[in-house]
């Protein structure tokens, strides 16, 4: 057994490693390890780094030692030294089970056992019909029963222990404390052995260059390509930005596999030979032992941490058509993802909250990253935005110890395997049809958008400041044969009536029109007060992912505050869509004192908290073009977010690289008309056009003249699709 000092050493040496690895460890469900329970932790192998990082992990969290079986062969050294520190013992060490049992029935040290028996490089542990396979010296075999026979026989021989313990009789006592350098049975009663199932995932997977590589093959010119696979691998893992996640899965009861009614032979008061029991294959105790090992192995893999990378490989595999587009597959992973919460498994943070980005087209890091690394290893071709399977034969198994390295898409997918409703539910979605996968996306955020609306509307109804309904509702135009589509967003206070005559005319020019209704509006100014700019770019967000599901020409296109959104949209979805115009977008605006909202804002709330707010702090009165649509109070908050949305739209601006149409009024009350022109020249794009037309009226899209705006913006999207114009040009100012 270790000492206390080699022990304290080697959590030294683990904490120090911790501050050099980039990678977020995180335990979950730390709970399962409970105070009166001797513990074996039976954890998937993957890499080497599990056997150090796991004992530290576990002892970080809960101040437990543990202790773990390792491969012999790291026996060797100064490294063997360092592992026995650590608390490991060899799997081929004379005394092993005997130390194990011992530890278990006194509850001193939990410890970590890898029943797959080696590190599992192709990450494939079930075979076609479902049964845990794994492969090990050139074969695929069962998963090793040793957790499982060695936590029924400590908890065998504690309940013997404790029912010799109670009869008058304890002659056989003493034999039975020493078998395992017991001093007293007392030691051991009032504990339960317990087989506590972990899973560790990690994401990104990847293998590349990285410090330890470098570092390997300066010191070492010759080492073999198992080593260099190895330090590729988990020297990324080590030194990337890794997200590394431990899941302790709830306690077994290792008692309940010897208390069923059929093992009550072999549970008798009184010593029986153990190693007979166990040596026997058709025994009863074996046969608790497979059905245990059974139920761990499958615990393992169920509380798998569900991410990016598992969907995409997923996805890739069941994938029937050899040619998609990246729209195709991205409206594919979002309905994958979205229905993760009714499976009920664990899913990774990054994936939980942003698994909309898939249809919004935003963030592609992760995507872009996974497509790279499919084209590197020859499964994908790239053509524009087309991908082509490459048919790519799986290896046999002499490539086992590099496929991590050579065949990680392959090792991606097969991890999530065992998840069998997951693997139903993405084969499902791979092989549904383009256009039902592109109206299921559709609905679901056509619905959303209208309850939300919907609820909005009832729960800040004001009969003296709300319209009716139809002022407030999105909208969805869609004609029958389409040049396009667009998504188009109102002003601020306003609704998506004040863009409807717009959208009419395009509609009638053969594009779908999405009226987006941005959050807060079309309902009453209470409803505004309380939402950010963010809630705004959400629901023009949702508008996009509507479009897109129409057509693959898409343009992004807004007045004043709607302006602001479509430009930052532009910024972040680049190549995904063909153009965007902003009609009226503010970069300044006339009144220089709306910039002292956020100020107001911030004395507003410092007010309310010593008591002494006045409402009428809270709201200006509004005298609006369109009083049918506008809001006629303005919440001083929704200010404080329309500042700051200009703020953010002037930082985005140098990241519109997509042709663009700026338009504005020249003689525009609200909006300083120089916002056109400085808009115009901070647009990347090498394809920009800025009109400015005679109006004395901010909102020039209503009323008289709006004809001539509505030709200018359908002349843009014609011109845009014929990518007849290649360079940045001034359109002149029309005639008012």
């Amino acid at each position: 057994m270790p000492s206390t000092f080699s022990l304290s050493m080697a959590k030294w040496v683990l904490d120090l490693a911790s501050k050099i690895i980039k990678a977020d460890v995180r335990l979950h469900n730390a709970s399962a390890i409970q105070d009166n329970t001797a513990i074996i932790f039976t954890v998937n192998h993957f890499t080497r780094l599990e056997t150090l990082l796991l004992p530290y992990v576990i002892y970080k969290h809960t101040g437990r030692e543990v202790m773990s079986l390792a491969a012999a062969e790291l026996f060797t050294g100064r490294i063997g030294k360092f592992m026995e520190s650590t608390g490991s013992i060899s799997t081929k060490a004379p005394d092993r089970d005997k130390i194990i049992v011992r530890s278990l029935l006194n509850g001193l040290h939990p410890w970590i056992i890898f029943p797959e028996g080696a590190m599992i490089k192709d990450k494939k542990v079930v075979d076609h019909k479902g049964l845990f396979q794994v492969y090990n010296n050139g074969q695929r075999r069962p998963p090793h029963k040793g957790a499982a026979v060695l936590a029924l026989r400590a908890e065998f021989y504690r309940h013997k222990i404790q029912c010799i313990l109670e009869r008058p009789d304890k002659e056989e006592l003493p034999k039975a404390l020493e078998m395992f350098g017991l001093t007293s049975a007392e030691e051991i009663v009032g504990k339960r052995t317990v087989i506590v199932p972990v899973n560790i995932t990690y994401f990104p997977m990847r293998a590349h260059e990285n410090i330890l590589l470098r570092m390997g093959t300066r010191f070492a010119q010759d080492l073999s390509k198992r080593a260099l696979e190895e330090l590729s691998v988990e020297g990324t893992i080590l030194s990337e930005d890794t997200d590394i996640d431990v899941t302790l899965g709830d306690p077994i009861d290792v008692a309940d596999y010897l208390n069923a009614p059929e093992y009550a032979e072999i549970m008798a008061c009184g010593l029986h030979d153990m190693h007979d029991l166990e040596m026997d294959p058709a025994s009863l105790f074996n046969d608790a032992a497979r059905k245990l090992m059974l139920r761990y192995m499958k615990d393992i893999y169920q509380h798998t941490t569900v991410n990016y990378d598992h969907l995409f490989a997923g996805m890739l595999r069941y994938y029937p058509a050899r040619t998609f587009t990246e729209h195709a597959f991205r409206d594919r992973v979002f309905l994958c993802a979205k229905e993760l919460k009714r499976l009920e498994y664990r899913v990774h943070t990054v994936l939980q909250n942003t698994f909309r980005d898939m249809v919004y087209e935003e963030d592609a890091r992760k995507l872009d990253n996974f497509l790279k690394l499919c084209i590197q290893e020859g499964v994908l071709r790239r053509n524009g935005n087309e991908f082509t399977k490459i048919p790519h034969p799986r290896s046999g198994d002499e490539a086992f110890q590099t496929k991590r390295a050579r065949e990680l898409t392959e090792v991606i997918a097969n991890e999530i395997e065992p998840l069998s409703e997951l693997n139903v539910l993405i084969k499902r979605t791979a092989r549904t049809p383009h256009l039902l996968a592109a109206k299921w996306v559709r609905d679901f955020f056509l619905e959303e958008d209208i309850r939300c609306f919907e609820e909005e509307y009832a729960k800040f109804y004001d009969p003296k400041s709300s319209k009716g309904p139809d002022v407030g509702r999105p909208f969805l135009l869609r004609p029958m044969r389409m040049r396009g589509g667009v998504v188009l967003a109102h002003g601020y206070m306003a609704a998506p009536l004040e863009v409807r005559a717009l959208a009419e005319y395009l509609y009638q020019h053969g594009y779908a029109v999405y009226g987006v209704r941005l959050k807060g509006h079309g309902t009453s100014p209470e409803d505004l007060a309380q939402v950010s700019w963010k809630d705004w770019y959400e629901s023009f967000n949702r508008g996009y992912a509507v479009i897109k599901t129409l057509t693959e020409n898409i343009f992004l296109g807004g007045f004043s505050t709607g302006g602001c959104l479509a430009l930052i949209a532009a910024a972040q979805k680049g190549m995904h869509v063909s153009g965007v115009f902003s009609i009226c977008a503010p970069l300044k605006l006339q009144n220089y004192s709306v910039r002292l909202a956020p100020s107001l804002v911030t004395l507003n709330s410092l007010l309310k908290r010593i008591g002494r707010s006045r409402e009428g702090w809270d709201y200006v009165e509004n005298d609006p073009e369109n009083k049918h649509i506008n809001y006629t109070r303005n919440p001083l908050t929704g200010v404080s977010e329309l500042i700051h949305i200009m703020d953010v739209m002037d930082e985005r601006l140098p990241e519109v690289n997509i042709p663009a149409l700026v338009v504005q009024g020249s003689k525009d009350p609200t909006v300083n008309p120089v916002s056109a022109q400085l808009i115009f020249e901070k647009i990347a794009s090498s394809h920009k056009e800025l009109t400015i037309l005679e109006r004395n009226r901010h909102g020039i899209i209503n009323g008289a003249g709006r004809e001539e705006v509505f030709e200018r913006v359908s002349q843009f999207l014609r011109r845009v699709s014929k990518r007849s114009v290649q360079s940045a040009e001034v359109i002149p100012a029309a005639a008012g």
